[in-house]
């Protein structure tokens, strides 16, 4: 059952608070660790940009985040794992230009929202409409942790299909953005 909560999407401020963000499983702990010591350090270094999902009092916007995303530029390399048929030129490459989800977390007390779903929306909709006009990009990749595969097979995302990603502790997974 979902129940209604007023939230915002926005950047990540110096201002925000993160200290009492819970992920519940302590295999989620270095998603909190990142947030509370990283995610602000990773932004004014330009090296990725965190979005946040604050949640609003009586319409206010308090700082309280209580689900993030870190973004990323990336690249993935799909030869022996998927097949890109329609620019043969372009599948000769090594790897091919995508956006990482390089974090995602949602606080505990607030996951069945569908706010996971809607920060993955919110990163097809970034790659689409802002990256591949201006420069391309064909993929949302994201390295899973095992407890998130799940997860991501419900947004669309595949498993690249070689051996040693298959086997790996967090294997990696993308979505064509094409195939949308």
């Amino acid at each position: 059952m979902k129940i209604d909560v007023d939230y915002i999407v926005r950047i990540l401020l110096d201002t925000d608070s993160v200290n009492n963000f819970k992920t519940g499983d302590i295999a989620f702990q270095p998603l909190k660790t990142f947030l509370q010591k990283q995610a602000k350090e990773f932004q004014k270094a330009m090296v990725a940009q965190t979005y946040v999902c604050i949640k609003l009092d009586q319409g206010v916007d308090n700082g309280k985040v209580i689900a993030f995303i870190t973004l990323t530029c990336s690249e993935i390399d799909i030869r022996n794992g998927y097949t890109l048929d329609d620019c043969e030129h372009a599948a000769r490459y090594d790897s091919l230009p995508a956006i990482k989800i390089a974090r995602l977390a949602v606080d505990n007390r607030f996951r069945k929202y569908g706010l996971g779903s809607l920060l993955v929306s919110l990163t097809t909709a970034i790659a689409t409409d802002e990256i591949y006009p201006t420069i391309g990009c064909r993929f949302v990749v994201t390295d899973a942790k095992q407890a998130a595969i799940y997860f991501y097979l419900t947004q669309g995302f595949i498993l690249l299909d070689t051996k040693d990603n298959l086997e790996a502790p967090e294997p990696i997974m993308f979505l064509d953005l094409l195939k949308l």
